[in-house]
This record gives C-alpha cells, sequence and structure tokens, in this order.
C-alpha cells in the first residue's frame, strides 16, 4: 500500500469552515484561510476529526473487526471523540490507532496523517457562464505544470470571443490554450475540465476573495416569529462546485511496537475512505443546518511514496 495518497473533493453545497467568533469587516463570521496566500483552505485538522466521527460511524454500520464487535455498537462513538470522565477512548480499535488517542496513563499518534485542503479550481461568474479559475502555483503543488509569462494575461481550456473574458469584475486579455494532460483529474467532470481558466498566482488570491458566496442570516424570536433586534449577521462560504485537494499519509504500523499485532494489519484506508464518502451525506463544518457543508470526496490517481 502506497504511504500516501491525494484525494479530491468537490463542494456540493457551501462549505463554511470558520475562525471563531466575529471580525470586524466585510462579514462577521469569516472562514480559515491560507496565512501565506490568504486563499480559503479546509484545515486538515478539520477534515481529520469530521472523518474519524464518520470512519466510527461506518464500522458501527457494518461491525468492526477489533474486539469482537458486531453491527451497532456505541464502543466506537467512545473513540470518536476526546477522552473524557463521560467517555473514554479504548486505545485499541481501529479508530484510536489510525486517528490516535490521548488517555491520562498513555497516548498515540495517528497512523493517518491529513494535510490542507486547498482549492484547485474555483468557479467565478463570466460572460460566458461560469468557468473554473487556477494558477501556476496551485498547479505546480498538485503536481501538474503551466504558466504565465505575462501576470495580466489568461490562459483557458476553450475558445474566447475577442480574446476577452471577465472573470467577475475583472476583464482581461486571453493569450493562448492551457490542456490538462490525458489520463489525469479523471474524478472532475468535463464540464469543468472544459471551462478552465489559468490565471497569474498574483490574481488568484484578488479572484477567489472577491468572489466568495456571503449570506446573510438572522435570528428569529419564537414568541413573535420576527427577526430579533440585533441579531443580523453575514457569513461567507466557499461556494459549490469548488474543487478542492488534500493528501493523506499512512504510517505503517509495523514500525510502532506499542500498536498491537492484530491492529497491524488492518485496512486503514478502507476505514479512512468509509469516513470520507460520508461527507457527500453528512458535511463538514459549519451552517449545516442552512444547507451547507456537502463534499463529494474521489481518490485521485495521483499516488506518492513507497510501501
Amino acid at each position: 500500500m502506497k504511504p500516501q495518497k491525494k484525494y479530491i473533493g468537490m463542494a456540493l453545497d457551501p462549505i463554511h469552515v470558520g475562525t471563531g467568533g466575529y471580525r470586524l469587516g466585510r462579514v462577521d463570521n469569516t472562514i480559515v484561510r491560507d496565512k501565506a496566500t490568504n486563499v480559503p483552505i479546509i484545515p486538515g485538522s478539520s477534515i481529520e476529526g469530521t472523518t474519524r466521527t464518520y470512519a466510527a460511524f461506518a464500522l458501527m454500520e457494518n461491525g468492526g473487526s477489533i474486539k469482537g464487535r458486531q453491527g451497532i455498537n456505541n464502543e466506537y462513538l467512545n473513540c470518536a471523540g476526546k477522552d473524557t470522565d463521560k467517555r473514554e477512548q479504548c486505545g485499541v480499535c481501529e479508530i484510536c490507532i489510525i486517528f490516535g488517542f490521548s488517555k491520562k496513563d498513555k497516548s498515540l499518534h495517528g497512523m493517518a496523517q491529513f494535510s490542507d485542503a486547498k482549492i484547485l479550481f474555483f468557479p467565478v461568474y463570466s460572460m460566458l457562464g461560469p468557468v473554473w479559475v487556477t494558477c501556476p502555483d496551485i498547479l505546480g503543488d498538485f503536481g501538474l505544470t503551466d504558466g504565465l509569462s505575462d501576470e495580466n494575461v489568461i490562459k483557458t481550456t476553450f475558445d474566447v470571443p475577442n480574446n476577452r473574458l471577465n472573470l467577475g469584475w475583472l476583464y482581461l486579455e486571453k493569450k493562448n490554450r492551457f490542456t490538462i494532460p490525458d489520463g489525469t483529474l479523471k474524478e472532475i467532470p468535463q464540464q469543468i475540465k472544459n471551462k478552465l481558466v489559468l490565471v497569474s498566482d498574483k490574481l488568484f488570491s484578488q479572484i477567489v476573495n472577491s468572489n466568495l458566496e456571503v449570506r446573510t442570516s438572522v435570528s428569529i424570536d419564537p414568541q413573535t416569529g420576527a427577526a430579533q433586534e440585533g441579531a443580523l449577521f453575514t457569513y461567507e462560504a466557499i461556494p459549490r462546485s469548488t474543487i478542492l485537494y488534500f493528501d493523506i499519509i499512512y504510517n505503517d504500523p509495523n514500525k510502532f511496537p506499542a500498536i498491537p499485532n492484530n491492529l497491524r494489519s488492518i485496512s486503514m484506508d478502507s476505514i479512512v475512505e468509509n469516513g470520507l464518502k460520508l461527507m457527500k451525506l453528512l458535511g463538514i463544518g459549519g451552517m449545516g443546518t442552512r444547507g451547507f457543508g456537502r463534499i463529494e470526496i474521489y481518490l485521485s490517481g495521483s499516488t506518492s511514496g513507497g510501501g
């Protein structure tokens, strides 16, 4: 088994992974951003925590293989969260070994290490309908290569009338076409790959942050049925149909003597991927009651490392 796998996700709903609390600025509730690029991300800790819970759900439904667990069993839920006085992690099941645990007398680093999910293709409105924007730095990090000789021009995978295209409020000149190599990104719908726009690294952050989804909500007084005074707030989200990617490194349990022998042969990636599949139904991040959070995860054909 390859120790590192790359995954691609497509947002089925807007996704809001907040920074916590309110901030002064364009919106009250902002989302997490990369400190270097200011581009929104989904932190690896959020992916790991959500996957841990969903993997426990999947094991409860299918029946675990450790400790004779069969069928629906609440023991896995104890291991899906933190070790507390009311809920104790066992330290000897699939969830504890794959995602790690911390008890009063011992702890273990998780065998699965999650990277942050970064934006690969970002949807933007144009005069030709929705297009998906990326940049050379993002493509290079993903494992593809293409560049721009001029920061003020763009490349596209489609024809543009008069070689001019607007991306939101920006109006840019198209110079050349670019293509996605055959056999790559098979998981992404073809209609998205047919509408890709390559912009400069300098412009990418500005385009993304200018085209995030921003909504306004208000709390309702249940007694009057009207809006509560002072309860209006705004929040931003990564829009639906955004394509993201992240890596998971699967460490070799045989290199950790503290792990019981019967747990060294479990299919870690299968258990993790069963948890990832549930994000399509249960979502990730906040605002789930407002129709946010669902994301479909695919295993990319790109892997690295040695077994």
